[in-house]
């Protein structure tokens, strides 16, 4: 990235996350050009052969039939409230579809409406979205949120949240969730499950093996949809298209955003089969303006087939692998590093005050807090040019795809020297 005064900076979150394949690939520039010629962008009325293209290629690249229904909009928030929307017109359609059985004791409520996402959790910053998060963020908009969200316990080993450890816990947090459905009302009350797959803004941490095949089995058990969250991890981000691959279970409603629409904003909300059909009978009642704006979707479009043609899945696999060990040869050296962790081209290094404790750098409810992570930060832009997050939990290692191994090996020599300030701060200040 270059500043107007010359300075070459080093954006070591792709733009927040967007800009997967860096700001000015050819390809993609060039199809943006040519799409400009043609149509840049009409109502969503009409149709437009970018955005139908679009849509069969992410009905052909995410996990399950191809038989899908796709929304397109402008923000990951958009298509989170879509994906609530979603899911929330499908338990109401089975509903009418029961009939009277609906009257029976135990059943008679307007209609299964509920959300069970997670804390440690980001979905975006509109009512519904930011009612569905569990951070910090959402504290602004609480007393606007609609009803109906429920908060379950983030998946996270490194601060199991119900203090067990894996693998002897036996997905403890899953099973967390299952209960929480049983007490608000089973899938009579409840319309679904969001996660993010790989949490991102609230510290990068993957889920341990076994939980989304746990909370797939759970979903299907209670008859409740099962949402991920792929704003962050789509488009090649974790070594697969969708890090939910990983993970070998098909999703009910997937959303992506961020790096989709590459220098465009556009996200895609992806219905599976069962969740598509309601739609058939009832009207998706949502909307933007720009939605499957043309321009986005040529740009999406041709940023997918330079993933898939350039090889970019086999090489995030292996930078991100080489990216791994070099983060934690560093946490080795380091006693600030309390962990490493991450997936593909998604890491972070979370910073602690006390190894042995785990106590941390900063809280989860301290989000905009000042502590040394800010100053790591500092650090970074001003003596390495290179940009970090300063409200994190740690270092935020999130580099585009087409890194190279050259500039690994300079980002981890930074970090070093960094880490060595962060070192020497809490010798002299523990507390």
């Amino acid at each position: 990235m270059h500043l107007e005064d010359g300075k070459k900076v080093f954006d070591l979150r792709s733009a927040h996350e967007c800009i997967n394949l860096g700001f000015r690939h050819p390809r993609v520039m060039e199809a943006m050009r040519k799409q400009m010629e043609h149509v840049v962008y009409v109502t969503d009325d009409f149709a437009t052969k970018p955005a139908a293209l679009l849509a069969e290629k992410l009905s052909h690249i995410t996990p399950g039939s191809q038989n899908k229904r796709i929304w397109f909009g402008q923000s990951g928030a958009a298509s989170i409230e879509a994906a609530l929307k979603g899911a929330r017109f499908y338990k109401y359609h089975q509903m009418v579809q029961e009939g009277k059985a609906n009257l029976e004791p135990g059943r008679q409520y307007p209609y299964p409406y509920k959300i069970i996402s997670r804390y440690h959790s980001w979905h975006g910053a509109t009512s519904g979205a930011s009612g569905a998060s569990g951070d910090p963020r959402r504290w602004f908009l609480e007393p606007l949120d609609p009803p109906g969200f429920k908060h379950a316990p983030e998946a996270h080993c490194y601060r199991c949240p119900l203090n067990h450890t894996f693998p002897s816990c036996d997905l403890a947090c899953a099973d967390y969730i299952d209960r929480m459905i049983e007490l608000e009302g089973g899938g009579d009350k409840v319309a679904a499950v969001l996660v993010e797959t790989v949490v991102g803004s609230n510290g990068i941490i993957p889920p341990p093996p076994g939980y989304f095949k746990r909370l797939r089995e759970i979903c299907d058990r209670r008859d409740v949809l099962l949402i991920v969250d792929e704003t962050m991890t789509g488009m090649g981000r974790t070594g697969k298209m969708l890090a939910i691959e990983h993970y070998d279970i098909v999703p009910d409603i997937i959303v992506m955003g961020k790096a989709l629409g590459v220098n465009c904003p556009l996200t895609a909300t992806i219905f599976n089969e069962r969740v598509a059909r309601v739609f058939d009978d009832i009207i998706f009642g949502h909307g933007q303006s720009y939605s499957a704006h043309a321009l986005g979707c040529a740009a999406a479009l041709e940023s997918i087939r330079i993933i898939e043609e350039e090889g970019f899945l086999d090489r995030v696999q292996e930078l991100g692998s080489y990216l791994g060990e070099q983060l934690g040869q560093l946490a080795l050296r380091h006693p600030t590093v309390g962990d490493v962790r991450g997936l593909g081209l998604f890491w972070t290094m979370e910073l602690v005050k006390n190894r042995e404790s785990k106590e941390p750098i900063r809280n989860p409810t301290q989000k905009y807090a000042d502590s040394i992570v800010k100053d790591l930060s500092n650090y970074l832009l001003q003596e390495k040019n290179i940009y970090i997050p300063g409200d994190k939990f740690g270092l935020w290692v999130v580099p585009p795809l087409v890194v190279s191994k050259e500039e690994i090996d300079f980002l981890i020599g930074a970090f070093d020297e960094a880490l060595d300030i962060a070192d020497k701060a809490l010798l002299e200040h523990p507390h």
